[in-house]
């Protein structure tokens, strides 16, 4: 079965039960669910925010994954408070990226093609998270690497996957390249995405 949590990205990259995958329930949840499991019949345990079992479960079978085996009576609090193993995933605001910032920096952007070629950092890598699959196998284990995307909800996803396969050497930058705009790192040009240049 795939644990499948629920819960946003700020409180999942603290702390989150060894191997589960992160698709937020606020956030474009059933078509990524959709995209990422791809297997309608996968068994799915879910960890949620209180309250949001019944919302995630209806969701999900909305979409045709109806093979929901239960959820975590109590939350990840739960899990947390029986002294149970825990996973995070390192993430740093996109201050601290500018500070650990060098030409050499491997920085990938899971963003839609589109969104990346209206705008990017200059060294970052356009690796759209809808094909992760193709390119998780051929990252360099040895080299470490940011990721973001816009706003950190699908990073987070891409983060908890990569994870989930054993990569671990990578940094999330939280709030993606809205907040990233804000600093000084350089960019490309904006390109306007609706134009014929």
């Amino acid at each position: 079965a795939l644990v499948l949590d629920t819960r946003n990205a700020v409180d999942f990259h603290k702390g989150f039960i060894p191997n589960s995958i992160n698709i937020g329930l606020k956030g474009d949840f059933a078509p990524w669910v959709g995209a990422m499991i791809v297997d309608v019949q996968q068994p799915l345990l879910l960890v949620c925010d209180k309250d949001c079992e019944e919302e995630t479960i209806t969701r999900l079978s909305r979409v045709g994954f109806d093979n929901v085996l239960g959820y975590l009576e109590g939350g990840f609090e739960a899990w947390q408070n029986a002294g149970k193993e825990i996973d995070s995933i390192k993430r740093i605001s996109p201050q601290q990226l500018e500070e650990e910032y060098t030409k050499n920096s491997k920085i990938l952007d899971v963003r839609k093609p589109t969104e990346y070629q209206a705008e990017h950092l200059e060294i970052a890598q356009s690796l759209p998270l809808s094909d992760i699959n193709e390119w998780s196998s051929q990252l360099d284990k040895d080299q470490h690497f940011y990721i973001h995307c816009a706003g950190g909800y699908r990073s987070m996803i891409a983060a908890s996957i990569l994870n989930s396969r054993g990569i671990r050497n990578f940094t999330e930058v939280e709030g993606g390249y809205n907040k990233i705009k804000e600093t000084a790192l350089p960019k490309t040009q904006f390109v306007c995405p609706n134009s014929n240049n």
